[in-house]
């Protein structure tokens, strides 16, 4: 599928789950998609609760929703709000499922206009000195959670303790 026809299926695919965001104390709607290495796609969009950390962003809804079905390597995340940009959590989350080539597409939507600003750059770029479960050793060398190693820490990586 061409590339740029795969972009535009992911920001539809978040922006019609940020239609779904149950916000009510925030009134911050948030969509967002995942493009899975198998190519499937899914999306998420943030559930709020009174008991604000019971809440969901939409980027972890979306992850989860992947990963719930076996879906577990990350080609491109797609971020969808006014000022879309993802917390610190949803940033560990995603790049603890992602490589180095994981693309993410920020889409600034305007609630009024409904234009959209599109921004590209890698899910590893927004979260510099990230906790890595590959290089603590918390994982073993070929994790079934990570579809490709990332190749910078892979030759570095100590090897998992076993009890």
């Amino acid at each position: 599928m061409n590339p740029s026809k795969l972009v535009s299926r992911l920001i539809a695919a978040a922006v019609s789950a940020q239609k779904n965001a149950y916000c009510p104390y925030s009134r911050y709607p948030v969509g967002a998609a995942v493009l899975t290495e198998s190519g499937r796609i899914f999306a998420g969009c943030n559930v709020e609760n009174a008991s604000y950390g019971l809440s969901l962003c939409a980027e972890r809804v979306a992850i989860f929703s992947a990963i719930a079905r076996k879906q577990l390597g990350l080609k491109a995340v797609c971020v969808v709000a006014n000022s879309a940009r993802p917390c610190g959590a949803c940033r560990q989350v995603m790049f603890e499922f992602s490589t180095r080539d994981t693309e993410l597409y920020l889409v600034d939507l305007n609630p009024r206009t409904r234009r959209q600003k599109v921004r590209r750059t890698y899910v590893h770029k927004m979260l510099p000195e990230a906790f890595d479960p590959l290089s603590s050793g918390l994982l073993p060398a070929h994790p079934q959670n990570l579809i490709k190693a990332r190749s910078s820490i892979s030759a570095k990586r100590p090897k998992a303790r076993r009890k």
